[in-house]
């Protein structure tokens, strides 16, 4: 069966509230006359940003299919923001006080909008938030909004936008390459009074004997150190679960992350990776991105549900 037919049939054979395929509808957050220099400086510590009363920020209500939430754009590194990221956090929380604020960071400019599409179409918490580092994996990750086809963008009374043209598209590139010396990414700064989480990344991979099932992966950030949230067992579901600790990035001794999902989805149901660090956990997401395995939402489950955990430490042993 050729791969393409094969993938049809696993996206045929899952409900459909796994994955949303329509348009995505983006309002723009009116302005907060509250957050302003002042504020800024306020929220960072730094009494160097300048008084201003205006502050863009690239903050919306999406409406995906039947979900609705809030979600924001800025620079950062996932742990600390710059001081618009900050603003754009301060915003988001006004629309939903208390609320966790779900953080993808995106490193890989090649993989930016794909990035930001899988979860933007699968999201199912409050708040999302996505951080990048730099301006240029800011606007690989941002400048489709303006312009996709998949993205309807509606100003704050609620009047529709209109999509970039190719001739305005082209002619901000052209800006884009005659910039010499860009500046560097702007200072960051730690985001305090919000709950912060790692958004999920779950994929849907379908093995070679027919078996499909959920893997998900997890960023350990510095030799395991940051530990694996309670729930993170109902993203994949099923009865029999695999955590594995991965030690080191796609590719080295030709390690496959996807191979290995295959091996343990022959006793499991659902299997999580556990990177040791960001750099481990960046290169399986890439290598799943670019085997272009579908994103998807954690699954309904029974009342009740005990799955049995299997954990496979990095060295191969388990407990």
């Amino acid at each position: 069966m050729g791969e393409a037919k094969r993938k049809k049939q696993e996206r045929a054979a899952w409900p459909d509230s796994d994955r949303y395929n329509g348009t995505i509808d983006l309002h723009v957050l009116p302005p907060a006359a509250e957050i302003d220099g002042a504020r800024i400086r306020e929220l960072t510590g730094d009494d160097t940003i300048p008084d201003t009363t205006q502050v863009i920020l690239r903050a919306f209500r999406a409406v995906v299919g039947e979900r609705t939430f809030h979600v924001g754009f800025c620079l950062g590194d996932g742990e600390s923001f710059s001081a618009v990221g900050i603003a754009v956090i301060e915003r988001l929380s006004m629309e939903a006080p208390g609320a966790a604020l779900h953080i993808v960071p995106i490193v890989h400019d090649d993989i930016a909008w794909d990035i930001v599409m899988r979860h933007l179409r699968s999201f199912t918490g409050q708040v999302l938030l996505f951080a990048f580092p730099n301006s240029d994996v800011y606007d690989a990750g941002t400048a489709e909004v303006s312009y996709s086809k998949h993205i309807r963008q509606f100003d704050p009374s609620g009047a529709l936008l209109g999509r970039l043209t190719e001739a305005q598209r082209r002619k901000i590139r052209e800006q884009k390459a005659s910039m010499l010396n860009r500046p560097p990414p702007p200072r960051f700064y730690p985001a305090s009074g919000v709950t912060q989480e790692d958004s999920p990344w779950i994929f849907r991979v379908g093995t070679p004997a027919g078996k499909v099932i959920r893997t998900a992966v997890w960023d350990g950030r510095r030799n395991y150190a940051h530990e694996l949230p309670e729930d993170i067992v109902r993203w994949v579901g099923g009865d029999r679960i695999a955590i594995v600790q991965v030690d080191s990035p796609v590719g080295v001794n030709r390690r496959s992350s996807l191979d290995l999902t295959h091996k343990l989805a022959k006793d499991f149901d659902g299997v999580i990776h556990w990177a040791r660090d960001t750099d481990t956990f960046q290169s399986i997401l890439k290598s799943f991105i670019r085997l272009d395995l579908d994103s998807v939402s954690p699954p309904e489950l029974p009342a009740g549900w005990e799955p049995e955990i299997v954990i496979f430490a990095a060295n191969g042993d388990h407990a």
